[in-house]
Order: structure tokens, then sequence, then C-alpha cells
């Protein structure tokens, strides 16, 4: 059976960041290499688009590693982020004795696989743990290899990342603004581009032969948007989740939704369920949800 996973719904936030990440690495191709935050709360869907961006890349790439993801430790340490980095190109940090051969090694390997970007995801954990130097110096390893080895980096992870620039001023001079992959907002022309994902994902189990909502249905798009606070990520979550209980009947209405909220959905913000046609949804309900994720996140913005 097809999976609504596997048919990614290109929707307007992962296209403007996928173009980003196109812009940086092609910047780096023509030896002007950048560095760019993508930064945005859980669930929004930024590991999907990054494993895909990494699928597509090495695709076109038969020989060498244009492009490679290392996941950023969560203890940081001298040795970390090299090891961490030499471990994602297929070597092992054991062989080197100390962090500055390590580092060596890495940008030395780094130019024979004619690498030119480094995805660093997870980023906000080289702070969650680390003490002000071990930040510094994790800072301090990011420049040197943003200028020794002439690739972009990519940071992508939880908006608390930027402390990293606030640890080397030097750092902060040779990023760009961050890309923001944050939640719909639930108003505007961004509550329209919300609808439009939402509206594909429903196109898509309407192809394969679902009994569902119709794709301008503003009612579900609402509660839908309730659900997930914005974010696509938890759109898929979501249909996934009724793809595989109701499979068989292939009936995707109230019931289905609701059922598949209250199993894969931890309620943090309502005392409802709000996919339960039952309890009326009101615009204080969506300025409510997108407000604390943002929050906890550790961004605040106006509603």
């Amino acid at each position: 059976m097809s999976r609504i996973a596997d048919q990614l719904v290109f929707h307007a936030r992962f296209n403007s960041t996928r173009g980003h990440l196109e812009s940086v690495l092609a910047r780096a191709q023509e030896g002007d290499p950048q560095i760019l935050p993508v930064v945005g709360p859980t669930r929004v869907g930024k590991t999907t688009l990054l494993e895909l961006f990494l699928r597509e890349q090495a695709a076109k790439c038969s020989e060498g590693r244009e492009v490679i993801r290392v996941v950023s430790p969560k203890h940081l340490t001298g040795r970390a982020l090299p090891d961490a980095c030499l471990v994602g190109i297929g070597m092992s940090p054991a062989v080197f004795n100390n962090h500055v051969a390590a580092t060596n090694a890495l940008i030395q390997a780094l130019r024979r696989l004619e690498t030119r970007m480094i995805i660093f995801d997870e980023t906000q954990h080289m702070l969650e743990r680390g003490s002000s130097t071990t930040v510094r110096a994790a800072a301090d390893f990011l420049k040197h290899l943003y200028d020794q080895a002439g690739v972009s980096l990519v940071l992508a992870g939880l908006p608390t990342l930027t402390g990293l620039f606030s640890a080397n001023e030097q750092l902060a001079d040779r990023a760009r603004r961050p890309v923001e992959y944050t939640p719909y907002y639930w108003d505007g022309p961004d509550y329209r581009d919300f609808r439009a994902a939402l509206a594909g994902a429903l196109e898509y189990l309407t192809e394969t032969g679902w009994q569902t909502f119709p794709f301008n249905d503003a009612e579900f798009a609402a509660r839908m948007y309730v659900a997930t606070a914005g974010r696509y990520g938890l759109i898929n979550k979501l249909f996934m989740e009724v793809q595989a209980v109701h499979g068989g009947r292939k009936t995707a209405h109230y019931q289905e939704f609701a059922a598949a909220y209250a199993q894969v959905v931890m309620n943090r913000w309502l005392d409802f369920n709000p996919l339960d046609p039952a309890r009326p949804i009101e615009t204080e309900h969506m300025a409510l949800v997108y407000t604390q994720v943002m929050r906890e996140a550790g961004v605040v913005k106006p509603c």
C-alpha cells in the first residue's frame, strides 16, 4: 500500500526552505560558501526536508560526498564535533590523538570528497548541556571549519541554536539571517498556505480511493489547524495514523481523525479533542495553540 508519508506534499514552507538550501549549496559550488541557520519548533518538518534534500543531492552526485549530514552531539566536549563529522563521512575518530589532528584530517577528507555543504541537524544540542567554554569551542570549530574547508554550513534545529552566535561574534558575522521554518500562522496569507498544504494531503487520499473531506472544507481546516498548531509534520502524522488504522475501509471523516488525534497527539494546551465535531472551534483556540508552540520553542511572537 502506498503511504502518504512516501508521497510528500510540497507545501509553501517546505518549498521556500528547500530553495534556501539549494541557494547556499550553489554558492559553495561557485566558491562562495555560506552559513545558513534553519530554525523552527518540533514537528514542522525540518528533518523530513533535510532527508529529502540529502537524497536528491546524493542522486545527482555519483562520486564523492557533496552534501553530508551530521547529528550534533548531545554531550559537547572538545572532540565531540570533529568526531561527529568524521563519523558522518565514514571515518573512525579513534585513530587521531587529539582534536587538532581530528579536525585537520576532517578538512583534508572534505576536500578529497569535494564536499560543498555540511548540514548540522539538532544544532541546539550544542548549547543544551555544554558549558560556556564548550559552547565557545563549538562556535570556534564551526568558524574554523567554514574558513578552512570552504563548505556551506547549514545549522538546523530549535530557535535556541542562535545562542551559538552570541558565543562567537565572528561566526555571527559570517552567518546569514536565519530561515524560520515555523508553523503556519492562523490568519491571512499564511493560513491560506496552511489550507493549501492540507488540501494536498486530502487530495492524495481522494486520488487513492478514500472517502474523505472536500479539499476546501473550511471547518475541517480550522479543526486541523487547532489539532496541529499549524505544523505540517503533525498533519502528516495524523494522516499516517488514519491510513494505517482505516486502510481497509478507506474512510477518513471526523470519527477517524478524532480517534487518530486521541492516539498520536499529546494534547498539552486544550482540554478537548479539536477533531470532535461536537466541540465548537473558536478563533481563540487557533491563536492559543500557535502562541503556545512558539513559546515552547523559545520564540514569542504577537498574535
